[in-house]
């Protein structure tokens, strides 16, 4: 218990670099200890789940095969989750624990060791346990740890029996439990492990455990996320405001205990000496030169990587949206365009209303590869646009913009033009958002073409747009400093779902996004096409 004592005496002198959450925890605990009441910290039993813990086996990685050993701030958190227990009952004190952490500092691994220690220390009759998630693949990342911990700890793997679905230990067992997970009779629970809260649309999972264990006399909901980005959802907008709230003393629950380390608000994300705030294990299992190396990436690449970093590594909450491409790495990509005549392409349409701009986008594959990015808009439009702020006239003299007759784009004005692209250029196929366009798609194709439907979402445009990204990053694409298409990008951000796909969305922007949209639709088509056919030489700078 030395390394227990000496972390709380090193945060309260302040020689242990904490946030300001840790700070409240650790005194937290020390007026509870002092406290006259229901509860004591039991010394011995929180040594025992430690001791526990360190007979445990790492089997991946560079100590697979080795015990684990439990640092200072690991020691501080499962001593209080096995330590404090009612005075006269016995009972473990605390029926739900929420930590959050960065990634890579070991969360996962203690979900295992928590979930065995519960099944062979705690000696609870019937133990269920659950690893949780919204799908029950997802369930058994964490679950997989458990399987493999136990077959590679000769005292545990004598004790238990691991099999596809369940790790049993005489009438006790731990499993996987999606919401897809046929839940059988008797689903009666003991403790619960829901690993990545924050990608939880919905409090579903927690409630249904919950609910189950009504007839527990010491259940546990065990919760462990690192930060997310959708502030929405049930872990950033009600268990985490509590936990803050019953550490700031604002609310009282003496059940829930609440480990959370992050930096705090005014601290600056590119001084490395309050990264550990957030990382506690900094400079054990998680190298320095690794978050340096991210950083730098972040540093210097923005949007995504900035975001991700700061998220995943830094544990800071983020919004959903957030600028994708930073100007200089797009304009980087402004060499000329060669002469492409005769060349194969793939074309992505994105038709807006009919007054609004429309977008058509040819896609190049290579070595670099090469976007033309055409923009039509209704003629008589033209000068209230020029009065919105953008450069219209400008783009229309410099050939980058094409306007229709009328006040109402010309739908057979762009059906002409792709013919007349077709006969410069090899058009493999058409993408098109079928938003407005399954018309034009429907004549395109009786011209011909080979048209496949884009739609604009996830699942279905995630993956190019990803590409994209990273050829812009990259320098594998040019657009010949197409400037409408520069202002397109200027407009972007980026919108994630819980899984970390994301698509582009100009937000609450008024500014267009259609070519890089077209430009994705296009991406799409191509790689629905040859995505296992190798096409890219990258240069990452």
């Amino acid at each position: 218990m030395k390394r227990f004592w000496n972390y709380i005496e090193e945060v309260l002198s302040g020689r242990q670099v904490t946030g300001e959450l840790i700070r409240l925890a650790v005194q937290r605990f020390v007026a509870d200890r002092d406290r006259n009441w229901g509860f004591v910290f039991d010394e011995k039993r929180a040594e025992k789940a430690i001791k526990f813990f360190e007979i445990l086996r790492h089997w991946k990685g560079e100590w697979a095969g080795t015990r684990i050993h439990l640092e200072p701030n690991q020691c501080f958190y499962i001593g209080q989750l096995f330590g404090w227990v009612h005075k006269d009952t016995g009972l473990r004190r605390f029926r739900t624990s929420f930590k959050e952490v960065g990634r890579k500092n070991g969360k996962t691994t203690e979900c295992a060791g928590k979930a065995l220690c519960h099944l062979l220390i705690d000696k609870e009759e019937g133990a269920q346990i659950y690893f949780a998630a919204t799908k029950e693949d997802q369930a058994r990342i964490g679950f997989l740890d458990v399987q493999e911990i136990a077959k590679n700890t000769p005292e545990v793997r004598d004790k238990v029996t691991v099999m596809t679905k369940s790790v049993l230990f005489e009438s006790s067992f731990i499993k996987p439990l999606g919401s897809d997970s046929n839940t059988q009779d008797g689903f009666d629970p003991s403790w619960g492990v829901i690993d990545e809260y924050h990608a939880h649309k919905t409090d579903k999972m927690l409630n249904v455990l919950e609910s189950g264990m009504g007839s527990r006399r010491q259940p546990m909901i065990d919760v462990i996320t690192t930060a997310g980005y959708f502030k929405e959802y049930p872990c950033y907008a009600a268990l985490r405001k509590t936990a803050i709230d019953v550490l700031k003393g604002i609310k009282q629950d003496d059940t829930l205990l609440a480990v959370l380390f992050e930096m705090d608000k005014e601290d600056d994300w590119h001084d490395e000496n309050v990264w550990i705030k957030a990382n506690p294990n900094l400079g054990v299992n998680l190298k320095l030169d690794f978050l340096q190396t991210r950083y730098l990436k972040a540093k210097n690449e923005g949007g995504t990587k900035e975001v991700d970093f700061r998220t995943k590594n830094l544990n800071q909450w983020t919004d959903t949206a957030e600028v994708w491409i930073q100007d200089e790495l797009f304009m980087a990509c402004s060499d000329p365009l060669p002469d492409l005549t005769g060349r194969a392409c793939w074309m992505g349409l994105d038709l807006a209303s009919t007054g609004d701009m429309n977008s058509l986008a040819l896609f190049f594959p290579g070595s670099p590869a090469y976007l033309i990015v055409r923009y039509f808009v209704p003629e008589d439009t033209l000068m209230q646009r020029v009065k919105d702020g953008a450069d219209h006239l400008r783009w229309k003299s410099g050939g980058w913009l094409l306007s229709t007759p009328g006040n109402v784009t010309d739908y057979d004005f762009i059906i002409r033009d792709v013919v007349e692209l077709s006969k410069k250029y090899k058009v493999s196929k058409l993408g098109y958002d079928p938003w407005n366009a399954t018309q034009m798609a429907i004549k395109l194709q009786d011209s011909g073409f080979k048209v496949e439907e884009v739609r604009q979402g996830i699942q279905s445009m995630g993956e190019a747009t990803k590409k994209l990204e990273l050829l812009i990053r990259s320098r594998g694409v040019m657009h010949g400093g197409n400037p409408i298409l520069r202002w397109n990008c200027s407009n972007v951000v980026i919108k994630r779902d819980s899984n970390d796909n994301y698509k582009m969305d100009k937000g609450s922007s008024a500014g267009k996004i259609d070519g890089m949209v077209a430009s994705v639709i296009a991406i799409t088509a191509w790689m629905r096409d040859v995505e296992k056919t190798p096409q890219f030489n990258i240069r990452i700078l």
